[in-house]
């Protein structure tokens, strides 16, 4: 129980930032004698440093606030498997990005091997206490495996066990979407419910919902782009095996393509929204039948669980307003609900979401690294459980 009350200071401390011990002592529930005694224990270990007194209209002896030592706690490093590239970020425990580097992916890129090996180089630099890694595609995040990623074609790739072995380093994995949720989950804290739909060269997306029993947010992934929508017999053939999956309709490498079939020369997605956005009319009706796939989605999310707010990601945000008063008016007529507005908010595009929500959710979870084990564990322990994890 002691050792679960350390850990719940640190960890309150690394969300807040700071607090005092009658705060501690307040929430989680046990004397002030009691929090003394943990507090001190960890002064003395140098985990945590007590200054700056509380300024409070109160008589007699000022509490002061409780602080982590930075300088004995490591960083963490965020690694994003995206579709161009491989993003890599240290932060430190209170999820400031130090730095960030990027490995460019071509078709003969082994990805994997570069990323280990860059991963050895920052590795020289910084020292690191826990890797957490974002991908899109199908995760298995309790046991660490990339059970498929079409992009890169991976299947039930154990990339816990794989980083694990090779940097003696805790490491935990998760669905891009998902950490697009949790990057989000602070703007949208008001929010009880909220779905996030994210798309790119693929279509994902992440319910997120508000558990007032633990106080915590749940995200449950919904792998909503491979829902049959293209019955037809020219339908695409999918990554995924089956043909007219969502993704095959609206991801942004098919307008790409449909733009090249018709005109013979190759617009990029960001050109192509530009000119819709200028009135060129071939591109914008192009970016228009985008709208049906996306209704769809919209109306299909509402009907089943109907979320206070649904909010899109990715680069068809920049399309400007002639698409979302149109997707408004799809959506009012064709609603179950007609009295009540289904709630559309395009979130600011930004590449960096996964690797922030990565580190948010390497912070969550720091503490079930061996980095903390060994703060509260006698030396031998330590050595016999990284000799059953590592088989030294």
């Amino acid at each position: 129980m002691k050792r679960n009350n350390k850990i719940a200071i640190l960890n309150l401390l690394i969300t807040k930032k700071k607090i005092t011990r009658n705060e501690l002592a307040e929430i989680l529930g046990i004397s002030r004698m009691a929090v003394s005694k943990l507090v001190k224990f960890l002064i003395e270990k140098k985990y945590i440093i007590e200054t700056d007194t509380v300024d409070t209209s109160k008589t007699g002896k000022k509490p002061k606030y409780l602080y982590i030592n930075l300088d004995k706690f490591q960083n963490i490093m965020a690694i994003y498997f995206g579709l161009s590239s491989v993003t890599i970020s240290i932060a430190d425990i209170y999820g400031k990005i130090l730095t960030t580097e990027s490995i460019s992916i071509g078709s003969k890129t082994d990805v994997l091997n570069t990323t280990l090996k860059k991963v050895s180089e920052i590795l020289k630099k910084y020292k690191i206490m826990l890797i957490s890694i974002g991908m899109n595609g199908i995760v298995d995040s309790f046991r660490g495996i990339a059970k498929i990623s079409t992009y890169y074609h991976w299947k039930n790739l154990n990339l816990k066990e794989i980083f694990e072995k090779n940097f003696n380093i805790t490491t935990i994995i998760e669905n891009g979407v998902n950490l697009i949720a949790l990057s989000q989950s602070k703007i949208y804290e008001s929010q009880k419910d909220f779905v996030i739909l994210n798309i790119e060269n693929g279509v994902g997306s992440t319910i997120s919902k508000y558990d007032s029993i633990s106080n915590k947010r749940i995200f449950e992934l919904k792998e909503i782009g491979h829902i049959p929508f293209d019955y037809s017999e020219s339908s695409l053939l999918c990554v995924c095996g089956n043909k007219g999956c969502l993704e095959t309709v609206m991801a942004n490498w098919r307008i790409e393509e449909k733009v090249y079939t018709k005109t013979g020369e190759h617009f990029s997605y960001d050109k192509i929204i530009e000119e819709a956005n200028k009135n060129k009319s071939f591109f914008r009706d192009e970016i228009l039948t985008l709208l049906r796939p996306l209704s769809y989605i919209i109306l299909w999310i509402n009907n089943l669980i109907t979320p206070e707010k649904i909010i899109i990601t990715g680069k068809i945000t920049f399309i400007d307003n002639f698409f979302w008063k149109e997707l408004k008016r799809i959506l009012k007529n064709n609603s179950l609900d007609k009295t009540k507005e289904i709630i559309i908010e395009r979130s600011d595009y930004n590449d960096n979401l996964i690797i922030k929500g990565a580190i948010q959710y390497g912070i969550e979870n720091i503490t079930n690294s061996l980095f903390f084990e060994s703060m509260f564990k006698p030396v031998f322990f330590i050595t016999q459980q990284c000799s059953k994890l590592f088989n030294f």
